[in-house]
């Protein structure tokens, strides 16, 4: 008889890890929590709706008889407001230690791990965590594994700390894919690192299988291996434009200054440096990804809205990335002018 509890319910990651809970015959109950609508298949049989505030709703009496609780509730933002975020971790986790909760599953981020030059590949969980202090983000992750770490030792509770790469899907990417992806379409010379995208119904399935199996410690979430450098320009077109690091940098600072494909403060060394991880722990615990990073990388990508050809799609997608790409050389080139001159 086990019982699971979820945050954040309504995302997309939240709504796939209920779907997989009520699937599971090992769960007796799942109880789906958000402020936000939601519909599950199983709603009114195995799967309990409780459409409420995490903040402001009583979270320690919707958690009276759960075995575990996934916390998925993120900030309105999702772009690491460390406030945010750990008002609704503290939240939790007072409420997970006044209904006796035993197992707490805490979303983390691989981007802990930072991303620097001297990173070895692929890092696993043992690894130090150096998170880039100028990407808000992966601090905050770090803040939310520490606070969560030091209340399971003050309170013997287990705790479960997952670590997942890029994720995306069908039908959206995590707003780190898509600053990386706009970050990336202007490279910094020699700035190849190794690549790694994990599907969002892979990563519901590992937080599924370690809330039903109650596992302690942090699991990186990625699909086996990596993609290279020469498999990645193939996948989006093999054309980039190649800078100096310093026109590159500048033209991302032009990019969020005007609005232009915006990219967070801090984003640029997770373009430049590896930070891709190994999955041997989560492997080890049952769990195994059913999309490969170049199957997921694919799929993420929107189709067109017109029917054509496989052959016109390729054309087209060539002709426009060219189009792109030439824009993006007149810019960087009469930058580099600019910074070249005294």
């Amino acid at each position: 008889m086990t019982t699971i509890a979820v945050t954040g319910a309504a995302g997309a990651v939240g709504s796939r890890t209920i779907r997989r809970l009520s699937a599971d015959l090992a769960v007796t109950r799942v109880i789906a929590l958000d402020q936000a609508p939601q519909t599950h298949p199983t709603e009114g049989d195995r799967v309990v709706v409780k459409r409420m505030d995490v903040l402001a709703g009583d979270l320690a009496g919707a958690f009276t008889g759960v075995d575990s609780v996934v916390h998925l509730a993120e900030d309105g933002s999702r772009r690491g407001d460390a406030g945010a975020a750990l008002l609704l971790l503290n939240t939790v986790l007072e409420a997970v230690e006044r209904s006796e909760v035993r197992h707490l599953v805490v979303l983390s981020s691989a981007a802990v791990y930072g991303a620097h030059a001297d990173n070895p590949i692929p890092l696993t969980e043992s690894e130090q965590l150096r998170p880039n202090i100028e990407l808000e983000f992966a601090m905050t992750k770090q803040l939310i594994e520490s606070r969560s770490s030091d209340w399971a030792a003050r309170h013997n509770r287990d705790l479960a700390i997952m670590r997942p790469t890029t994720t995306v899907s069908e039908t959206g990417v995590s707003w780190v894919a898509a600053a990386i992806r706009a970050a990336a379409s202007v490279r910094p010379d020699q700035a190849d690192p190794p690549v790694q995208f994990l599907h969002h119904e892979d990563l519901s399935s590992a937080l599924a299988l370690v809330a039903r199996q109650r596992l302690s410690g942090a699991f990186n979430v990625a699909p086996d291996g990596w993609i290279g450098p020469e498999a990645f320009r193939e996948l989006i077109g093999g054309v980039q434009v190649r800078v100096p690091v310093q026109v590159s940098d500048r033209l991302l600072a032009a990019g969020r200054r005007f609005g232009i494909r915006p990219t967070p403060e801090g984003i640029e060394p997770y373009v430049r440096y590896p930070w891709v991880v190994a999955n041997d722990r989560l492997r080890g615990a049952g769990w195994a990804p059913s999309l490969s990073n170049e199957e997921t990388f694919v799929i993420s990508m929107p189709s067109p809205p017109w029917a054509m050809s496989a052959q016109r799609r390729q054309e087209v997608a060539l002709g426009v990335a060219g189009f792109g790409v030439a824009g993006a050389a007149a810019m960087a080139a009469a930058l580099a002018r600019k910074l070249s001159k005294p």
